[in-house]
């Protein structure tokens, strides 16, 4: 597997010293990319077509990915074949729906059966988080971290974002065992949401942004509130120019009240580790990149919630077609999309000191979790929590010190967790499962 050649395998093995030394060489490698030069070129060249052109591009992509993956996917040939379904002969988006849908349980069971059989196309290996209640191995190309930076940061070019200049800190995440995490290919400081909760860390915490010079504050909006009311109470000010959140929604109220403290504007995108799927999120509503893939919205049953169904072009090592999310939109009476599915649940667990822990910092992302057929946290007292764990196939005694020295190291002490494995999590009366479930009395 040349997952050994990616450039983010290198970089996660150098000291932080060395990445800031060399950091301008690994942003122009990033940046100067013959993927990354292509993509920005094509987003750029897509976004002045018309409605009716940019719809033509997207279809030529579709049957491409299509076409590919009958050639290559042991799945999709056979399921093609069985279906009478022939992507060379498809006159207009609308025949993808002669396809199932494919739900993240039939991905997950598929396995190497949805992985691409080109002994040529380099590609890793990375993991959803499971806090849907699955985890789901995803082998992504190689060059598709090119592309989907390029994605990204030609929708923050919009705010002022330089892909070879700007410098941004992202709450999210943990910090391995130091006050923040340095990525150069992002040239991007990482601070844990975890370090937020901490007794007085606003000021060594502000001191990290201001020394470093980030611009832009990303990450979890949950965060980015609390860090907002910190420096609110002290009367710290700090110079950002934008802020952009992810990986949950931000009610117009917080949203408000960060633009406020912080004294710029605040913005969103969406997307996730499949990469099948990007939609930029404005006060107007969201919009699907149709350069990046082809997003379906299925009627969920209730009046005007619809669900994301989405086909990705940007990685063929293994392509989702038709892939069901987890994720609603909610059409208004204007037909503006608002995203309903990918936002913080008022679910949380609570702190030592009280502080309120969402899903997003509470997710895993280890190997491990392909063991794991679902896991929930139980909380029945403040700062103490159990981790459920329902497995597929038996874990071994160190895969388990694993799941526990990663969790102990994202929590930095003010969450303890005990795992304890289970015949089944619990589901709500209605047969739905929650990442969590909180047993504190209010």
């Amino acid at each position: 597997m040349s997952a050994t050649n990616s450039l983010k395998v290198i970089y996660e093995k150098i000291p932080k010293t060395v990445k800031y030394a060399f950091s301008p060489v690994f942003i122009r490698l990033m940046v100067k990319n013959k993927e990354f030069i292509k993509t920005w070129k094509e987003l750029d060249e897509f976004e002045k077509l018309s409605e009716k052109e940019q719809e033509k591009e997207q279809f030529k992509k579709l049957k491409n990915i299509l076409i590919y993956s009958y050639e290559h996917v042991p799945y999709y040939r056979a399921l093609f074949d069985s279906l009478s379904f022939n992507p060379k002969k498809m006159d207009n988006l609308s025949d993808i729906k002669e396809l199932p849908l494919l739900e993240k349980s039939d991905a997950v069971a598929l396995e190497d059966k949805l992985y691409s059989d080109d002994v040529k196309l380099g590609y890793y290996k990375t993991f959803t988080g499971g806090s849907s209640g699955q985890a789901l191995t995803v082998m992504l190309d190689k060059d598709s971290v090119y592309r989907e930076r390029a994605c990204v940061t030609h929708f923050l070019s919009k705010f002022g974002y330089d892909p070879l200049k700007t410098k941004t800190v992202a709450f999210w995440g943990h910090n391995k065992d130091e006050d923040y995490y340095y990525s150069p290919l992002k040239n991007e400081i990482v601070i844990s949401p975890f370090r937020l909760f901490k007794d007085n860390q606003l000021d060594s915490i502000c001191d990290d942004i201001e020394k470093f010079g980030a611009a832009f504050v990303m990450g979890y909006p949950s965060a980015i509130y609390l860090f907002a009311q910190m420096l609110e109470k002290s009367g710290r000010k700090l110079n950002i120019e934008h802020v952009v959140y992810y990986a949950e929604n931000c009610s117009p109220e917080e949203k408000q009240y960060i633009e406020k403290v912080m004294r710029c504007p605040v913005d969103s995108y969406y997307g996730h580790t499949e990469r099948a799927c990007f939609a930029e999120i404005f006060d107007s509503g969201c919009v699907f990149n149709d350069y990046y893939g082809y997003t379906e919205l299925i009627p969920t049953g209730t009046e005007n919630d619809y669900r994301i169904v989405c086909t990705g072009f940007l990685s063929k090592k293994m392509p989702l077609i038709r892939y069901a999310t987890d994720d609603v939109v909610y059409k208004d009476n204007d037909g503006a999309m608002h995203l309903v599915g990918h936002k913080r649940s008022e679910i949380h667990l609570v702190s030592k000191n009280g502080q309120k822990i969402f899903k997003g910092a509470m997710t895993l992302h280890v190997e491990e979790l392909k063991k794991i057929r679902r896991y929930q946290y139980v909380q029945n007292e403040p700062g103490k929590a159990e981790l459920q764990i329902v497995q597929d196939e038996p874990m071994t005694k160190d895969e388990l010190a694993r799941v526990n020295q990663y969790i102990q190291r994202r929590c930095e002490g003010l969450l303890d967790v005990t795992i304890r494995m289970v015949d089944e999590v619990q589901l709500t009366s209605r047969g739905k499962y929650n990442w969590a479930v909180n047993n504190l009395k209010k």
